[in-house]
């Protein structure tokens, strides 16, 4: 029995060079591709290798079955696009079958990945291929170099269109319908079909089909074949689309975000598009944090005049995610002057590391005003160095001292990736960070501003410093050695950059999913989210965190639960060795749920049990002050939020009938907290710092009176409070945080009038 006539064409199309090229390309991808980081799953990135590799041949492919069906009586577009499209989803399940076996024999990895995912990036960019192949050489009535340079010219049109949207445009990806898409940065490490995918997708096979009915409409022309049904498959094929991208579709404009957040306000250096339901004091707030941080960068870079930047401030990582295609990332457009970030507290650090971005394209050159070879390989390190090292102190430790404390580690990345494009994006992004903003601020103490920006300008350290960069090495690592560290440091340090890359990770990919599945699953569903966190732990080699995680969604509905959990976790954890941060806060976990079970001794036994593991900042205050809760019948009250559960109103009342100093303490911090420094001021005002139990919240409520007065409006004496904390610090970081936010008061007092009324509300 003869073979159907698509069938026919499409096993003529098979074994033709095109079609032998793309299952070679295939399997060969297939069999080899898990060598590359990433590609070892189905997913999203084998459906980009998958959409590049085969781009080329599905055009061939679609205009080899042009000629053959041109050649018919009749010819068919439908019927030549489905024999070039066949062996096309042939090549691509032969590529999904063996990554698959390949995963399920070589990795621990889930062997199918995001088969979705795989399937919507590679499928609609081959049968785009194969659409424009048929058109251009139906188009070119059959003539192959014809017909291979009209494709080639729509290709790289098209792609010309998507390269100027991504420039032009706010969003963070690069969406082209032949070649695939580039979703946003690579920390944000959870991909998945999202919306802004499907209606992408849904254009790109509109796109395919278009062409196809235009192929049809100018066969029947010629042919003298009515034109009706083609026009009206053209037509609804235009729809299809053009359609999705209406209301901003997967690539909203700069308009389209300003519109859908919804509140606008503009100051001498930062536009700021925030969302409309923020009150005028928040609002305020925002605009001042980073006037003030605006002029601190400009100052400490010599620029003389800075250029206005404009903020967009997003309500969640979600929404910033669904307009611009980074979630948690936050991002700068140099050239553009425009910034995304997610909303944080007073005084906003990551706006200020983005503030940097913006305004170093004053002094930046070509077309992305950052330093770069060849105008597109970008110095990351140098961009991200010099951001990271005009940011205040990160938690206990100065720039210096968390590098220091990576080359005690043996984990500092090495000067040249510091210095390099693609070397430093491939580095865990902690050390990265944290190492590029060491090595950038010893740039600026040693050599100057004027010597940074020249650097920035030229991207190589022989031109701008007259050091080659084995000598700028050297003097750098030779610094680092004589920066001491702390113990406690080291230990948080331990903690903090343990963590490898997103290529290091085994199953980078799965692992996300599984801990966003968690945090969706958590309170409905603890189980399935324990199951996922365990998995999480198998495949990072038996990890305790995801433990830690798990036992946390338990804590309130089966307590026993949590604590079997975080007992588990505290074991693997000393089996391991070292980890003494980790420890800590496992211990902690335990003796939180001592204290919500009522058992305030054994409560007290884990915390002090956790003291000694040199736990650091934050995480020492908030052992003393449950060590003091544990001991304090009075402050039962305000238990559920001093360990993060229950209503914060509710707490907040308690808090104010208590005339305990540790109550006055945690009042000023929750009034701060809610945008109200004269409430804090007051319930400070009546604390003795020294009657705290311990030196860390003493050190802390100075701290936070500081922030009350700059925040209240009297500038003068904010300024003194930090300046005096300056003067007095213990730490090189405490020294540094307190020098820059009495700058930043003082600014404040000088370029604005008395701030607005403390927040209302209970």
């Amino acid at each position: 029995m003869p073979l159907p006539a698509t069938a026919a064409q499409a096993a003529h199309g098979l074994r033709s060079p095109a079609g032998l090229a793309t299952l070679l390309l295939a399997a060969l991808l297939g069999l080899v591709g898990g060598q590359v980081p990433l590609l070892e799953v189905p997913g999203w990135e084998l459906g980009m290798a998958a959409a590049l590799l085969l781009a080329a041949p599905a055009i061939a492919l679609g205009a080899g079955a042009a000629r053959r069906e041109g050649a018919l009586p009749g010819p068919s577009a439908l019927r030549a696009a489905g024999a070039a499209l066949a062996p096309l989803l042939l090549a691509l399940l032969l590529l999904f079958a063996l990554s698959v076996a390949r995963a399920a024999l070589a990795t621990p990895c889930r062997p199918t990945g995001d088969p979705a995912l795989f399937a919507l990036t590679a499928l609609p960019a081959a049968a785009l291929g194969a659409a424009l192949g048929l058109a251009s050489a139906v188009a070119a009535r059959g003539r192959r170099l014809r017909a291979a340079l009209l494709a080639a010219g729509v290709a790289l049109a098209a792609l010309a269109a998507s390269a100027a949207r991504a420039y032009l445009g706010p969003g963070s990806g690069v969406w082209n319908h032949l070649l695939g898409f580039w979703p946003g940065p690579i920390y944000d490490d959870l991909l998945d079909v999202s919306r802004p995918l499907l209606l992408f997708r849904a254009s790109t096979m509109g796109w395919a089909a278009a062409l196809v009915a235009g192929a049809a409409l100018v066969w029947r022309r010629r042919q003298g074949r009515p034109a009706i049904p083609a026009l009206a498959a053209l037509a609804g094929a235009l729809l299809l689309a053009l359609l999705p991208a209406r209301g901003g579709g997967w690539e909203p404009s700069r308009a389209d975000v300003a519109r859908a957040l919804g509140g606008a306000r503009d100051g001498p250096r930062c536009h700021l598009r925030f969302p409309a339901e923020w009150s005028p004091a928040r609002a305020e707030r925002l605009q001042r944090d980073c006037e003030a941080s605006a002029f601190q960068v400009a100052a400490r870079l010599g620029i003389a005049d800075p250029p206005p930047v404009e903020v967009f401030v997003h309500r969640s990582p979600a929404e910033k995610r669904l307009l611009t295609g980074a979630g948690r990332t936050s991002f700068t457009k140099p050239w553009l002057a425009q910034i995304q970030v997610n909303d944080e507290p007073s005084p906003r650090p990551v706006l200020r590391h983005e503030l940097v971005h913006a305004l170093a394209a004053s002094f930046a050159p070509g077309p992305f005003r950052v330093p770069a070879r060849g105008l597109v390989r970008v110095r990351a390190g140098l961009v991200e160095g010099l951001a990271s090292a005009l940011e205040p102190p990160r938690g206990d430790g100065t720039a210096h001292e968390w590098a220091a404390a990576l080359r005690r580690l043996g984990r500092l990345p090495p000067p040249d990736a510091l210095l390099g494009d693609a070397a430093f994006l491939g580095a865990a992004p902690e050390r990265a960070y944290a190492a590029a903003g060491s090595l950038v601020a010893f740039l600026l103490e040693r050599h100057g501003a004027a010597a940074v920006r020249a650097l920035y300008r030229s991207g190589e350290p022989q031109d701008a410093l007259g050091l080659s960069p084995g000598a700028l090495a050297r003097e750098w690592e030779a610094f680092l050695d004589g920066v001491p560290v702390p113990p406690d440091l080291q230990a948080a340090a331990e903690q903090r950059f343990r963590a490898g890359s997103l290529f290091e990770t085994a199953c980078a990919r799965e692992q996300a999913s599984l801990r966003a599945e968690a945090r969706a699953e958590g309170g409905a569903a603890p189980e399935r989210a324990e199951a996922a966190l365990r998995r999480v732990a198998v495949l990072s080699g038996g990890d305790p965190d995801p433990l830690r995680l798990a036992a946390d969604l338990w804590r309130d509905r089966r307590p026993e639960r949590a604590r079997a959990l975080a007992e588990e976790a505290l074991a693997r954890a000393g089996a391991a060795g070292g980890q003494p941060a980790l420890r800590a806060g496992l211990l902690t976990v335990l003796g939180d749920l001592a204290l919500a079970g009522g058992d305030a001794p054994a409560a007290a036994a884990h915390y002090g049990e956790a003291l000694p593991l040199s736990p650091t900042g934050a995480e020492r205050r908030a052992l003393e002050a449950r060590l003091a809760a544990a001991g304090d019948p009075g402050l039962a009250e305000v238990l559920p939020w001093l360990l993060g559960r229950g209503g914060v109103a509710e707490a907040r009342q308690a808090l104010r009938g208590s005339r305990a100093p540790l109550a006055r303490y945690l009042l000023a911090r929750a009034e701060l907290a809610r945008g109200a420094p004269r409430a804090a001021r007051e319930a400070l005002a009546s604390l003795d710092p020294a009657a705290l139990p311990g030196p860390e919240l003493a050190a802390e409520a100075a701290r936070l009176a500081a922030e009350a007065r700059c925040s209240a409006g009297d500038f003068e004496a904010g300024v003194a409070a930090w300046q005096r904390l300056a003067a007095g610090a213990a730490r090189a970081s405490e020294r540094e945080r307190a020098a820059d936010a009495a700058e930043r008061c003082a600014f404040e007092g000088r370029t604005s009038g008395p701030p607005p009324p403390d927040a209302g509300g209970p």
